[in-house]
């Protein structure tokens, strides 16, 4: 089954600079801020999530990270009532 072109891969190089420049130029958009985080994972563990991440279409990457901060998210309600 032949995979759909999202939008984004249909863009010419001269359109993604005209988009990034009218973006740098918006000031109504928040800045994100994030800090990096450097983790190890046994051969396992990362394979599970990268064969995850592939089924769900996403980078394992971003898969993972969405994990922690539902995990995180989760855990910190439990916490925030026993505190």
């Amino acid at each position: 089954m032949k995979k759909n072109k999202s939008l984004l891969e249909t863009l010419t190089p001269h359109q993604i600079e005209k988009i990034t420049a009218h973006a740098e130029k918006r000031t109504d958009i928040p800045q994100v801020t994030s800090q990096q985080v450097n983790m190890r994972l046994d051969g396992e563990t990362l394979g599970r999530a990268k064969k995850l991440a592939e089924s769900q279409g996403v980078p394992y990457t971003s898969y993972l990270t969405r994990l922690l901060k539902e995990d995180i998210e989760r855990l910190w309600e439990v916490f925030k009532k026993t505190g």
